[in-house]
C-alpha cells in the first residue's frame, strides 16, 4: 500500500534545489468507519454520513415490506447488490468481490468493511438505491508503513482504531499517487499534539519512510523527528535498537 512512494510529477523538483513548499491544510471533518489489516482506512464525511444511514434504513424498510427470496439472486463479481450483514442481521449495499463455493466476499461500500458470507444472504438491489455513490472513501496514512513484526503491526492497527473511534476527526489530504488511495493525515484537533499519525510514530508503532526529499517537507520532518524520539526511548518497535536497515528492504524504502 505504501511501498515505492513517488511524488506527483508536477510537484517534483531537482533534489539540489530543495525548495520550501508550504503544506496545504484544508481539514475536513470525517468519521473513520473502517481500518483495514493493511493499514488503509475508510471515512465518511460528516455531511455524507447521515445520507448513508438514511439510504440503508430505507433499503431495510423496503426489504421488510417485500422480503427477498433467499437464493433467488445469483451474485457475480462486480455486482452492486444488497447483503445481510452477519453482525447485526441488517441489509446494506455491497459490491461483490469474489464468488466461490456458495459464498461471496463483499465490500460494504458505504462503510468500508468486508466479509465473506453465504450467497443466500445477498439480494438484488432495488434500482432506487443503486444511484447514490459509495459513501465511504478509502485513504492511506502519509509517509509511514506498518511494522513487519506481526505483533507490533496488530498493536499499531489496534491503537489506530482506538484513536479514531470518536464522533469525528479532522482529515487532511497530503498527497496523491496514481493507482493508490490518497494519503491523508488524521487529527483529533488542529494542534500539533493532535496528529494521530505523529503520536503513533512517537509511541513506536509506525515506521517513517526513509526516502530522499525533493523538497523541504515540514510534515515529513516532524514525523522523522517523532521517530527519533521513539528510537531514543526504545519505544515498542525500537525496543532492541534501530530496525531501519532491516525494515528498509521489507517495505521497499530508501529508494
Amino acid at each position: 500500500m505504501w511501498k515505492n512512494y513517488e511524488e506527483e510529477k508536477e510537484e517534483q523538483q531537482p533534489e539540489e534545489e530543495k525548495p520550501s513548499v508550504e503544506r496545504k491544510v484544508n481539514y475536513e471533518e470525517v468519521v473513520v468507519t473502517e481500518v483495514t489489516q493493511e493499514g488503509s482506512f475508510f471515512v465518511q464525511s460528516m455531511s455524507e454520513g447521515p445520507k448513508a444511514e438514511s439510504l440503508n434504513a430505507k433499503l431495510r424498510q423496503e426489504f421488510q415490506a417485500n422480503p427477498p427470496l433467499p437464493g433467488a439472486y445469483t451474485p457475480k463479481r462486480g455486482d452492486v447488490c444488497a447483503a445481510k450483514y452477519t453482525v447485526d442481521d441488517e441489509w446494506y449495499r455491497v459490491k461483490v468481490e469474489k464468488v466461490q463455493g456458495g459464498k461471496a466476499t463483499v465490500h460494504y461500500i458505504d462503510y468500508g468493511n468486508r466479509e465473506t458470507l453465504p450467497t443466500t444472504r445477498l439480494a438484488s438491489l432495488p434500482a432506487a438505491y443503486a444511484g447514490d455513490k459509495p459513501y465511504a472513501t478509502e485513504y492511506v496514512l502519509p509517509y509511514v508503513a506498518l511494522p513487519k513484526d506481526e505483533e507490533y503491526s496488530a498493536m499499531a492497527l489496534k491503537y489506530l482504531r482506538e484513536d479514531t473511534a470518536v464522533s469525528k476527526v479532522l482529515m487532511n489530504v497530503e498527497y496523491r499517487v496514481q493507482g493508490s488511495p490518497p494519503a491523508a493525515s488524521l487529527h483529533i484537533d488542529s494542534t500539533p499534539e493532535g496528529d494521530i499519525v505523529k503520536n503513533l510514530i512517537t509511541e513506536g508503532f509506525l515506521l517513517v519512510e526513509n526516502r530522499k526529499e525533493r523538497r523541504q517537507n515540514k510534515l515529513l520532518a516532524a514525523y522523522k523527528e517523532a521517530q527519533e524520539v521513539a528510537k531514543r526511548n526504545h519505544s515498542n518497535i525500537w525496543e532492541y535498537g534501530d530496525i531501519t536497515e532491516d525494515d528498509a528492504k521489507e517495505f521497499g524504502l530508501g529508494k
